[in-house]
C-alpha cells in the first residue's frame, strides 16, 4: 500500500511540472508557425489517442491514393505551396523527418482531408513530452530547424523557463490561501561556547523575536534565515528570559519574559560550522545536552569474554548471527536496523550512541519551541509573507547549490547530494501518509515539487548533449558559425550519446536510492 501511495504521490507531483515544461515548448512554437506533431501525456505504450486540427491539402495530379482508407495514419510530404508532394502508408521511406503523419479522414478527388495534431495518454505515468516537425535537419518552412535563431532559442529555452516559474507561482498560491498560520516561539535551549552566538551573549532561555526585522514564528524560520544569512552578520532581536523560581500548575516554560527585556545582537551565520569530537573537543554531558543520540562508543567489538568496550560473543549473535571474535556489531537507532539498538546498547554502556561528533549549526544554538498557537494574519502580512516565501525558494536553492560546490560542512546542507525517482517518491510517499495536518502535508509536497520545478530548470539548461541546454549548445555554435550548422548526423549522434549517458546516470542514482531505503 505504501509503495501504491509513493507511486501516485511522485506522478501526481512530476507529470504535471513535465507537461507544463512540454507545454512552454507547445505554445512557444506554434507561436513562430512551427508544427507540432504530438503532444503526450506520460511516456508509451499508448493508452489513449485523440487527432485534432482538421486541414486539407491539394495532392499532385500524378498521386496514387486508390489504395487509400479512412481514418488510418499516412505520411505526407508538403512544397512551400501547402501541396502534397509525395504520400506512405509507412515509415519505411526515405528521409521520413520530412514527412508529417496524419490521420486520413476524407478522400477527394484531387484533395485530402486530415488531422495533424495528435494528443496522447500514455500508460507510464511520469513525465509527458511534445513532438515537433523537422527537430533534425528539414528544408519545410514549418520545421524546426528553419525556425529564425531568436524563435529556435525561445523555443528550446521555454521549457526551462517555465519550471521556473512554477516554484514563484506555486509556493505565492498555497502560502496565500493558508491565512490561519501555527506559529509558536522559539527558545535557545544551549550555546556552544566560542560559536558566534556565545560571543555575541546569547544564553539559554532568550527567546528569539526577529531576525533583520523579519519574524521568527517557528524552527523552521530561524533555520530559513540563518541560512539566507550565511556569510554575512545579522540583526537578532532577543527577549531576554528570566528563570523561573517556582513553577505553577501547567506552566510548560522555565522562564519568565517582559516586554521591555529585549536587546538586538549582531551574529553571524557560518557556512562551515566546526565539528567537536566527543570527549576530547566536548564532553558527553555536554554533548548529549545538543544531541541526545550522541556518545564516546559508536559499535562494540566481540570478544570472547566481558571487559570494557566489548561484547562478549555469546551476546553478540543475539543481535548478528554470524557474529565474530573480533567483528566490529555497530549500535543503531532500534531493532529495524542491523546492530545492536541504542537503548540495550546504552544498558552494555552508557557511553553509547549513534554519532561520536557533534556538528555546530550556522550560529552555535540548541532551539526549542514553546507555545504554539494559531495566528490569523492580515491580508497585508499575508501577501508579504507569501511573496518572501516564493523567493525564498530560489535563494535557498542557489545557496544549496553553492554549499554542495564548497562541500560546506553546515548540517542544513546535509543529506544525498543526487536523489532519484526512488528516492524522491519514498519522501512524497512518507509525507502524504504521515500523521500532520492535511493542509501541512500539501505544504510540504508543494515545497517539494516547488524544488522539484526549480531542478529541473536548472538540470534542462545545463549544455549537455539531450538536454535543452545541450540544444542550446548546437544553436550557438551555429551562430558563432555565421550560420553553418553542426552536421546532422553528427549532432544526433552526440545526443544519442548524451540518452545513453543519461539513462545510465538515473539508474545509478536509482541504484542509491535503493540502498538508503
Amino acid at each position: 500500500m505504501q509503495l501504491f501511495i509513493s507511486v501516485i504521490t511522485l506522478s501526481l507531483m512530476i507529470t504535471p511540472l513535465v507537461v507544463l515544461h512540454e507545454l512552454g515548448h507547445y505554445l512557444t512554437a506554434k507561436y513562430y508557425g512551427v508544427r507540432v506533431l504530438e503532444f503526450g501525456i506520460g511516456f508509451p505504450p499508448k493508452f489513449l489517442s485523440i487527432w485534432t486540427t482538421y486541414k486539407e491539402f491539394i495532392l499532385e495530379s500524378n498521386t496514387d491514393i486508390s489504395n487509400l482508407n479512412k481514418n488510418e495514419i499516412i505520411y505526407i510530404k508538403l512544397d512551400d505551396h501547402r501541396k502534397v508532394t509525395s504520400l506512405s502508408k509507412t515509415r519505411n521511406i526515405d528521409n521520413i523527418s520530412s514527412y508529417i503523419p496524419v490521420k486520413l479522414i476524407e478522400i477527394f478527388n484531387n484533395k485530402i482531408g486530415v488531422k495533424t495534431m495528435l494528443w496522447s495518454l500514455n500508460i507510464i505515468p511520469f513525465g509527458g513530452f511534445v513532438k515537433l516537425f523537422g527537430e533534425e535537419s528539414n528544408k519545410s518552412k514549418d520545421s524546426l530547424s528553419q525556425a529564425s535563431k531568436f524563435g529556435r532559442f525561445i523555443i528550446i529555452f521555454s521549457g526551462a523557463f517555465i519550471n521556473f516559474l512554477l516554484p514563484f507561482i506555486m509556493i505565492f498560491s498555497i502560502n496565500i490561501f493558508i491565512t490561519e498560520k501555527d506559529i509558536s516561539d522559539v527558545v535557545i535551549q544551549g550555546v556552544m561556547e566560542d560559536s558566534p552566538a556565545y560571543n555575541s551573549g546569547l544564553r539559554s532561555g532568550d527567546k528569539v523575536i526577529s531576525i533583520n526585522n523579519v519574524d521568527v514564528h517557528s524552527i523552521s524560520d530561524l533555520q530559513n534565515i540563518t541560512t539566507k544569512n550565511l556569510g554575512d552578520k545579522s540583526n537578532w532581536r532577543i527577549s531576554r528570559g528570566i528563570p523561573k523560581v517556582f513553577m505553577g500548575p501547567g506552566e510548560k516554560s522555565n522562564y519568565d519574559y517582559s516586554d521591555d527585556n529585549f536587546l538586538s545582537v549582531m551574529i553571524e551565520s557560518r557556512w562551515d560550522p566546526p565539528i567537536h569530537k566527543i570527549g576530547e573537543d566536548i564532553t558527553l554531558n555536554q554533548a548529549r545536552l545538543y544531541d541526545q543520540y550522541s556518545g564516546t562508543i559508536t559499535y562494540f567489538e566481540v570478544s570472547e569474554t566481558v571487559k570494557e568496550g566489548y561484547i562478549p560473543l555469546s551476546q553478540a549473535i543475539i543481535y548478528n548471527e554470524d557474529a565474530e571474535i573480533g567483528e566490529q556489531i555497530p549500535i543503531v537507532f532500534d531493532e529495524s536496523e542491523e546492530g545492536i539498538p541504542l537503548d540495550l546498547a546504552r544498558k552494555i554502556d552508557n557511553r553509547s550512541g549513534i554519532r561520536d561528533t557533534i556538528q555546530e549549526g550556522s550560529v552555535g544554538i540548541l532551539v526549542n519551541s514553546n507555545n504554539s498557537r494559531k495566528y490569523k494574519e492580515d491580508l497585508s502580512d499575508n501577501i508579504s509573507n507569501a511573496t518572501r516565501s516564493a523567493l525564498d525558494i530560489y535563494h535557498l536553492s542557489y545557496l544549496s547549490i553553492i554549499g554542495i560546490i564548497n562541500r560546506s560542512s553546515n548540517p542544513i546542507f546535509d543529506g544525498p547530494r543526487a536523489i532519484g525517482p526512488i528516492g524522491l517518491g519514498k519522501i512524497s510517499g512518507d509525507v502524504a501518509t504521515s500523521s500532520i495536518l492535511i493542509s501541512e502535508r500539501i505544504l510540504i509536497l508543494f515545497t517539494l515539487a516547488s524544488s522539484i520545478s526549480l531542478s529541473l530548470a536548472v538540470i534542462n539548461l545545463l549544455p549537455f548533449p539531450a538536454l535543452d541546454g545541450g540544444r542550446l549548445a548546437f544553436l550557438f555554435i551555429e551562430i558563432l558559425r555565421r550560420g553553418k550548422k553542426v552536421p546532422e548526423r553528427v549532432e544526433s549522434y552526440i545526443h544519442g550519446v548524451g540518452f545513453i549517458i543519461l539513462i545510465l546516470l538515473i539508474f545509478y542514482i536509482s541504484f542509491r536510492d535503493i540502498s538508503r531505503l
